[in-house]
């Protein structure tokens, strides 16, 4: 399932370059759009719920990609990630604020669709922990990643934007093993 998830996150962004650069922009945006709302299905259909952050790409991609199309220009829908970055950023900082780092306060939903035999480690408070810590790190990355997929949608062709997109993945996986081993 994980593995499926993760090409169907891949597969609007990928979909974008390619179809645009073959069938213009106005392909390219239906193409990602449609990806999108399967990924966000996808998505529900797997974790039998869904967190906000789910919802924020999908909402993006239409809303941004529709600009894109109305003014003609693709530079609105590669700042689709960018504005879902600075918003996850700012849902994590308030729960940060609030005192409820988002990736704890989810830990139990996400326990309970775990397989039964691994069930009860996202809430062991080690666990919790660790999850309050990439809560808080993951503000920063987020932005950090914002600025630089905008500086690719600014002054790179799309394959560069793509790339740069694309990095935040195997950096949040990074960010994450990095704060389970140490943090």
């Amino acid at each position: 399932m994980n593995l499926v998830f993760l090409i169907l996150a891949l597969l609007p962004i990928i979909a974008f370059a390619i179809v645009d650069a073959k069938g213009g922009l106005k392909a390219g945006v239906i193409a990602a759009i449609v990806l999108s709302l399967l990924l966000f299905v996808a998505n529900w259909l797997i974790l039998g719920s869904f967190d906000p952050l789910s919802l924020i790409e999908p909402v993006f991609f239409l809303v941004l990609g529709l600009i894109s199309l109305r003014l003609k220009n693709s530079l609105y829908f590669k700042f689709q990630p960018v504005v879902v970055n600075v918003l996850g950023a700012l849902l994590l900082a308030g729960f940060q604020i609030a005192g409820q780092p988002f990736l704890v306060k989810w830990a139990p939903a996400m326990d309970k669709i775990m397989p039964p035999e691994n069930q009860g480690i996202l809430v062991h408070p080690v666990i919790l922990e660790k999850l309050a810590t990439l809560s808080h790190l993951l503000i920063y990355v987020f932005l950090l990643h914002a600025a630089w997929v905008a500086y690719a949608a600014l002054r790179q062709p799309n394959w560069a934007w793509v790339k740069a997109r694309l990095w935040g993945y195997p950096i949040l996986l990074l960010v994450m093993i990095l704060v389970m081993k140490f943090g």
